[in-house]
């Protein structure tokens, strides 16, 4: 009697468990959010870039649609446009550290990058070199891509 009492528990215990189970796995989405983005174009011309001496780099300066939602909880990333539209352009992520070759057998080198604010709600695009000399030829155009996600 006993063992029959067991087995009739044990057996109840297991319906229980997996109908607790299974109304936990309903299909109700209302736990899903969806994940939303903003893409951001900034075409920096070479006269938009101003040296900072306290940074030793070139900044442009832009406005940037954000607020303390994404800042907090999204992520930002930031892209670079390298080459020529539609011929050999490619898209690489900032920050972006390149070597040049000069003309008189040296090298030198930079890193292009960003910094935002969702307090200003602007983004500061930099050009900064590695040796902190304000090389004016250093001030070309970029078209540089945010994506905004939350």
């Amino acid at each position: 009697m006993k063992r029959k009492l067991f087995s009739s528990l044990f057996a109840g215990l297991l319906f229980l468990g997996i109908g607790f189970f299974a109304s936990s796995c309903s299909d109700n989405n209302d736990d899903i959010i969806e994940t939303k983005w903003d893409i951001q174009d900034y075409e920096v011309r070479a006269s938009d870039w101003s040296w900072n001496p306290a940074f030793e780099r070139w900044e442009s300066v832009q406005r940037m649609d954000i607020d303390e939602f994404i800042y907090e909880r999204g992520a930002v990333i930031g892209y670079v446009f390298l080459g020529t539209q539609n011929q050999d352009e490619v898209q690489t992520q900032l920050p972006y550290t390149r070597r040049a070759y000069v003309d008189d057998g040296t090298f030198f080198t930079e890193t292009l990058g960003y910094e935002y604010s969702f307090l200003t709600n602007k983004v500061t695009f930099y050009i900064e070199p590695a040796d902190g000399i304000q090389d004016p030829v250093a001030r070309v155009g970029y078209v540089f891509r945010l994506v905004l996600i939350w």
